[in-house]
């Protein structure tokens, strides 16, 4: 049996390795060219089309390594324009393909939200005690913060301001966190109106309720109103037309338990007013947002207070 000379052998390995197919340098840069553009739309605030272009690197290079960012970037994408259902889907989709990926906090953290804004409080409470579970340091105290703004939204004032106080004073958040707390042990010595001396003060002169409840454009209708139903009764009766009197008395009955009726509510939703105007000028005092810079590839949260 003859033996190969080595120089033919080397020569022959060679020729294979260039016939061979290989990805060249320019798909290489297709691949790059395809996420960079798709990350200058989502820059852009140009969500929708980012969300396509990300679809589709997907599709053409499913095992490149920046796929995994392309299916986070679908969700936030879908966050940022605000679809929040469209968001939680495809977070969800995210968080069980990347289990183990460094952006699962981040991924979970907007599905939280997203499930807030739906108002899926029970399902954004799981999620976020999936992150206090977790993780550590500021992704565990935004989870805490997230999780207590939940149950003010819930109006379970008591727990809220207790989870608030979980949060470290180290944190850059407990300043936010400690003024949510002490503003809502403050709910209950709000001004209030009485539903029923509403309704009293409303049967006893039509119109009073709704002055009490700090309506006085309705209380001079009511009061109006009335007064000049039960005056035209009074005259049809003196006059001894009792058959038009009946029915102006009937009519005037409407219109009074209506008054005390709607006394009653005004009462609720001067009560309700107050509360929201309170609890909105704490979202306010304490606003939170957060990013994730990707040029630094790095997390950062923005507070801002208004004293």
């Amino acid at each position: 049996m003859h033996k190969l000379p080595v120089n033919i052998i080397v020569l022959g390995i060679i020729f294979l390795l260039i016939i061979s197919p290989r990805p060249g340098r320019g798909e290489e840069n297709n691949i790059k060219r395809q996420f960079e553009y798709a990350e200058s739309l989502f820059k852009e605030g140009d969500f929708y089309r980012a969300i396509t272009e990300y679809k589709r690197f997907i599709f053409f290079f499913p095992k490149e390594e920046m796929a995994e960012k392309c299916y986070f970037m679908i969700g936030k994408s879908y966050f940022k324009a605000k679809k929040w259902a469209e968001a939680i889907e495809a977070l969800k989709i995210f968080v069980d393909k990347f289990s183990c990926s460094t952006m699962l906090n981040d991924a979970l953290y907007l599905k939280g939200v997203a499930e807030k804004n739906l108002e899926k409080y029970d399902d954004a409470l799981s999620t976020f005690d999936v992150i206090i579970k977790t993780s550590s340091g500021e992704y565990r105290n935004k989870a805490i913060y997230q999780k207590a703004l939940v149950l003010v939204n819930m109006e379970d004032w008591k727990m809220a301001s207790e989870i608030f106080l979980k949060i470290p004073e180290q944190s850059v958040l407990s300043p936010a966190a400690r003024t949510y707390s002490s503003g809502l042990e403050k709910l209950d010595s709000l001004p209030r109106k009485s539903p029923a001396t509403a309704g009293a003060l409303a049967a006893v002169i039509p119109g009073a309720g709704h002055l009490y409840t700090e309506r006085p454009r309705d209380a001079l209708v009511a009061f109006l109103l009335n007064g000049a139903f039960i005056w035209a009764a009074v005259e049809l009766f003196d006059d001894e037309n009792y058959v038009a009197g009946g029915v102006v008395t009937f009519f005037e009955l409407g219109w009074y338990t209506g008054n005390i009726y709607s006394a009653v509510s005004s009462a609720h939703k001067y009560n309700k007013r107050v509360k929201e105007k309170f609890l909105q000028d704490l979202r306010d005092r304490c606003f939170l947002s957060y990013y994730r810079d990707n040029k630094s590839s790095s997390n950062c949260l923005i507070l801002s207070m208004r004293f």
